[in-house]
């Protein structure tokens, strides 16, 4: 089932980010960039807390899956996909494609032309099987530490782009 964010999700979500990062990237990424992308978990409320603000300004669309939230896709309103994570007990089961598909019909309910996201080395073949393009490299850093990733984009309408 793929669904919007509900309270009570927040603290799988940051979960599936952190275990997505450390666990799923480690072929394109070394640890010390791994630990500047998604830094340790903290005990206690402040975690969690971090994670419901995003969550509810972001409101994610997740995949659900016996009931657990197993992956998501934060969408904004401009098209812009940021944070596309899946849990590693899930991943490479179609579970993120099928919420790309909903962010592709929300989109389209938008009048949106494109989408566009800055995706990790590890995530740009899922990109492009959607029909994304590499726009450019975008070298940056991450809490001092240098990290690659790509600009990447995907127009709807094939008269445009």
């Amino acid at each position: 089932m793929i669904r919007k964010y509900e309270p009570g999700d927040e603290l799988t979500i940051g979960r599936i980010y952190y275990d997505a990062v450390h666990q799923l990237t480690r072929d394109d990424y070394t640890e010390e960039q791994r630990n500047a992308w998604a830094t340790p978990i903290e005990g206690g409320d402040a975690w969690a807390e971090k994670w419901r603000k995003r969550c509810d300004r972001k409101q994610p669309w997740v995949a659900v899956v016996d009931g657990e939230v197993v992956g998501f896709i934060e969408f904004d309103a401009d098209g812009h996909i940021d944070c596309t994570y899946v849990s590693p007990h899930h991943a490479g089961k179609g579970y993120m494609s099928a919420i790309m598909e909903k962010i592709f019909q929300e989109a389209r309910r938008s009048n949106l032309f494109r989408l566009y996201a800055e995706v990790s080395i590890t995530a740009r073949p899922f990109f492009e099987r959607h029909g994304f393009r590499v726009v450019r490299d975008n070298p940056h850093e991450v809490r001092g530490v240098p990290i690659l990733n790509y600009i990447m984009e995907c127009w709807l309408h094939p008269d445009v782009g």
